[in-house]
């Protein structure tokens, strides 16, 4: 692995994730981004129920931050296959992350409700092999942003 400037090491979704994963999500990305708006409002109404605590992260409209949300998402899912962008993606949100305050356990609920909302929102089209490919771009995710924020 590369060291990046900042002195993360580069890593990508697909260091850790199948290539059949990768496809996997990027497939079901195009069907989910149509509900996107529900899956976003499902995932906070599930993460504010396991993290209530984390309300008071969120002092701005909360339409507005779904909508980050998604975009997020749809940033990750489309550099899947570039690792620099993937990791400067990530590793720049988790230093945001971190002048927010975000707590370890708020990464493992805000994990939990979107797969939650996934589950709800793709039914029988989430297959377990789907949900183990985006359980696994999650914790790739977390694991990277977490790293991120200690150093910040």
């Amino acid at each position: 692995m590369a060291a990046s400037c900042d002195g993360i090491a580069q890593i990508a979704a697909t260091d850790s994730m199948t290539p059949e994963q990768v496809r996997l999500i990027k497939n079901s990305f195009d069907t989910m981004w149509p509900m996107r708006g529900d899956i976003a409002e499902l995932c906070y109404l599930r993460f504010f129920e396991l993290a209530p605590e984390a309300k008071a992260l969120f002092k701005d409209d909360m339409e507005q931050q779904r909508a980050k949300l998604m975009d997020m998402i749809a940033a990750l899912v489309g550099s899947l296959d570039q690792h620099a962008i993937f990791q400067s993606i990530v590793a720049t949100s988790g230093r945001q992350h971190a002048r927010f305050g975000v707590r370890a356990s708020q990464y493992t609920a805000l994990g939990e409700a979107l797969m939650w909302s996934l589950e709800r929102k793709l039914g029988a089209s989430l297959t377990p092999e789907l949900l183990a490919s985006w359980q696994a771009l999650y914790a790739t995710v977390q694991a990277e942003m977490q790293r991120a924020a200690a150093r910040a």
